[in-house]
């Protein structure tokens, strides 16, 4: 029950509504334990008038019809309903207070695992499941909440309840007190018992659960290269076979909570025929009267659930504290690294930067380029350099990349080239701390870009990632994911400036226009410039384009680069490519293979060397003809 303590600290965030709940709750009961003392004075009022007036025990209708009966009756049965009405309206005052207070400790603790999820470095998402992720956002959360609402408000419950109803039962009768609750702690033992049972079982389903959830995903993510390999038969076998498996489990959980509410009832009836059976004996021989044997049967009948609760908040604690163990091992993933210093801005020196004219080096500009006018783009920084950089993926054994070195002037465009795997993707991730690096630093004008604010590095640069993603949203709402608040005009701009603005016009809504799951509704060639789109609108400093360009044609992606030099000013831009003859703009060309940098120059220069580029170069250029011919 270690992990439950790390929960207690909401306990005093909510400290005075959990206080006035558990108050309203302790008046419930109060009120409800009044419901058996009336029973109990009204019968043995009933009877001290029967035997006053000498009636025989058949007389009973004469006794109730009776005027000092009938208004005894009409008295107790006004304050029965009183004490009813009063107990129902605590007892849900109490409902909106303690679950409704669960609830919002449940809002807190989704929006702190969300939060901290949004942290967590990329290698935490390439080792885990989205299923399991996603199982511990939402269903976890809702066993840990039940700690905090239906656990909490139970165990007051049954302390308050089983201590009044107990105390009051001892007053009356101890003998009969102990006949009465007799069977009580067997039941206690037997739902804790299967309280264990069904922990157990409960984790194995949630981990079945996650386990088709993530099925789920994975499925209907992929939902296109399913239906063109027509492997719709073959997803549907292995759903199916995770459906039984969670089926067979949760069968055998329901067939034990089946038996366990048979076995509750038999052990509340054994109270009441014990209670029945010494209370008759004890009547006779005149230590308690009708009244008492009345009251304590509804007394063991209300003592039955907080007794029962007994073992069912166990387990739910249990549960609590099982799911919150795989929450905090969650939370304590180490989230991606912040080392900069407390200021509020990483500021660098200015200059660097070409756009028909060299700049002065006086000035001092904010890396957060939504500070910054259009003017300023190339003034971020002077030198991009990667010192001796090497990084390998956690859990692999080679490295990535090896010793990497290579520098940058502010406003130039640099190309990477390479084969598949050569380590091309990985380089410029490090750029923005996706990853970062174990062995060298990246530097920006001399300082290491791990002493920089990580939100004003990425504030910097804009990315266009391999594998474009658009969300199932409207195109001017995934164009303005690349600026907060940005404004219509800037949208279009940034469309424009993309290549893809004359595309989203023919559209009927245009920018409202809806796009499907991860933007099916448009062609490859205009979902990599809509991702242009998102990543220019936020006006960066340094612009990555991880072969973003492949799916557009030479003409469109002319106009792309041209766009940039005529609107930015030659912002300093990393260009990844397949199609070497697309470098010919670019300023230098680092030619990559198993992670190493075997080459580098300019395009022509590359050429006239007639080494590794050289040879792709050529090999383009037959594979070309090929395909003209």
């Amino acid at each position: 029950m270690k992990e439950l303590r790390k929960l207690n600290r909401y306990f005093l965030k909510y400290k005075w509504t959990l206080a006035f709940g558990s108050l309203l709750l302790i008046l419930a009961n109060f009120f409800l334990i009044w419901i058996p003392i009336l029973i109990r004075r009204t019968l043995d009022e009933i009877e001290r008038v029967s035997e006053a007036r000498e009636l025989p025990y058949d007389s009973v209708w004469a006794t109730l019809v009776s005027e000092e009966v009938g208004w005894l009756l009409a008295t107790n049965f006004g304050f029965l309903i009183l004490a009813a009405l009063m107990y129902g309206l605590l007892l849900f005052a109490t409902r909106q207070t303690l679950i409704v207070t669960s609830r919002k400790i449940e809002f807190d603790l989704r929006n702190e695992i969300y939060q901290h999820l949004q942290k967590l470095p990329q290698s935490f998402f390439d080792h885990n499941k989205m299923g399991d992720i996603y199982t511990r956002t939402t269903e976890d959360v809702v066993r840990v909440r039940e700690y905090f609402g239906p656990a909490f408000m139970y165990t007051i419950n049954t302390l308050s309840r089983a201590g009044i109803i107990i105390a009051i039962m001892i007053m009356v009768h101890p003998g009969l007190t102990f006949w009465a609750l007799l069977p009580l702690p067997v039941l206690a033992v037997m739902a804790y018992w299967v309280s264990r049972f069904i922990n157990r079982r409960s984790n194995e389903i949630q981990q079945q659960y996650a386990l088709m959830a993530g099925k789920i995903q994975e499925v209907y993510s992929s939902i296109r290269v399913i239906k063109a390999f027509n492997r719709e038969k073959y997803e549907k076998d292995r759903f199916l076979r995770e459906n039984r498996r969670y089926r067979r489990k949760k069968l055998r959980l329901d067939l034990v909570e089946a038996l366990f509410h048979p076995m509750l009832m038999l052990l509340i009836g054994l109270s009441v025929i014990l209670v029945v059976w010494q209370g008759g004996i004890m009547v006779m021989q005149g230590m308690v009267t009708v009244g008492n044997i009345a009251e304590f049967v509804v007394y063991v009948n209300y003592l039955t659930w907080p007794v029962a609760s007994l073992g069912y908040t166990l387990n739910l604690l249990q549960r609590s504290a099982a799911s919150n163990a795989r929450i905090q091992k969650l939370m304590n993933v180490t989230t991606e690294c912040d080392n900069a210093p407390e200021r509020e801005n990483v500021r660098v020196n200015e200059g660097g930067g070409r756009s028909g004219a060299d700049r002065t080096d006086t000035a001092v500009t904010s890396l957060n380029p939504e500070n910054t006018d259009e003017s300023e783009y190339q003034g971020m920084m002077k030198t991009l350099e990667y010192r001796n950089v090497t990084f390998t993926y956690p859990g692999a054994e080679v490295p990535a990349l090896h010793n990497i070195n290579l520098k940058v002037r502010a406003g130039e465009r640099v190309g990477i080239v390479g084969r598949t795997g050569s380590g091309k993707t990985t380089l410029v991730q490090l750029l923005p701390r996706i990853y970062d690096p174990q062995e060298g630093q990246i530097l920006i004008d001399g300082t290491d870009i791990r002493d920089m604010e990580l939100s004003q590095l990425r504030a910097i640069i804009g990315f266009v990632p391999q594998e474009t993603f658009l969300f199932s949203d409207t195109i001017g709402e995934n164009i303005s994911f690349g600026k907060e608040n940005a404004t219509d005009e800037e949208i279009r701009r940034a469309a424009d400036q993309a290549e893809v603005l004359e595309n989203i016009l023919e559209f009927e809504k245009k920018f409202n226009t809806i796009l499907g799951e991860r933007g099916v509704t448009l062609s490859g060639g205009q979902k990599q410039r809509t991702s242009i789109a998102r990543a220019l609108i936020r006006k960066p400093s340094i612009l990555i384009l991880d072969d973003s360009l492949s799916a557009v044609d030479t003409n469109t992606e002319d106009a792309i680069v041209r766009r940039l030099d005529s609107d930015f000013g030659r912002i300093t831009t990393f260009i990844i490519c397949h199609r070497l003859s697309s470098l010919k703009h670019v300023d230098r060309i680092y030619v990559m293979d198993d992670g190493r940098i075997v080459e580098n120059g300019s395009h022509e220069e590359l050429i006239a060397g007639n080494g590794f580029f050289a040879d792709m170069y050529r090999k383009q250029l037959i594979e070309e003809e090929l395909q003209k011919l």
